[in-house]
C-alpha cells in the first residue's frame, strides 16, 4: 500500500518523523481517508526495510496528533477529520508557511506594503478564477 512513502537516510530528519509526516500529508490530501486502515507495524516495516520499533514511534506521534487510533486487534485507522485534528494541522501548516514567507520577503529586503500588495492580488486572482470554475 505505502508506496508513496520515500525515505531519505541522510537528510538529518528522523525517519520515523519522515514517516508520520508522510501519512499526516496523505490524510491532508485525501490519499488516506478517515476510516481507512493502516498497514500493521510488521508490514509497514518489511515493506520499507526498516525496524518495526520506528514505525512503532511514527504511528506514537500521529496517534498523539488524533490522526489515527490504534487498538489490539482491531489495527491503526485514520481517524482524521473525526475530531478536527487535521483540520487545525492544516490551518497551524498554513501559517507556518506564511510566516517563512514574511520572514523570507523581509530578508530579501521586500517592503511590507509590496508584499501585501502582491498577497492581495494573487488572492483576487485565485478567488476570482475558482468562482469561474463553479
Amino acid at each position: 500500500m505505502p508506496i508513496w512513502i520515500t525515505i531519505e537516510r541522510h537528510n538529518g530528519v528522523p525517519i520515523y518523523m519522515q514517516i508520520a509526516e508522510q501519512f499526516r500529508h496523505a490524510m491532508e490530501v485525501g490519499t488516506l481517508q478517515p476510516g481507512e486502515q493502516l498497514p500493521t507495524v510488521r508490514q509497514l516495516a518489511g515493506e520499507l526495510a526498516i525496524a518495526p520499533n520506528t514505525i512503532v514511534q511514527a504511528y506514537d506521534k500521529l496517534q498523539g496528533m488524533g490522526l489515527i487510533d490504534s487498538r489490539p486487534g482491531a489495527g491503526t485507522v485514520v481517524l482524521a477529520q473525526a475530531n478536527g485534528a487535521l483540520r487545525h494541522q492544516q490551518i497551524e501548516a498554513l501559517y507556518e508557511r506564511l510566516q517563512r514567507l514574511v520572514h523570507d520577503a523581509a530578508g530579501l529586503g521586500i517592503e511590507p506594503a509590496e508584499l501585501a500588495a502582491r498577497f492581495q492580488a494573487e488572492m483576487d486572482r485565485f478567488y476570482r478564477e475558482s468562482e469561474g470554475q463553479q
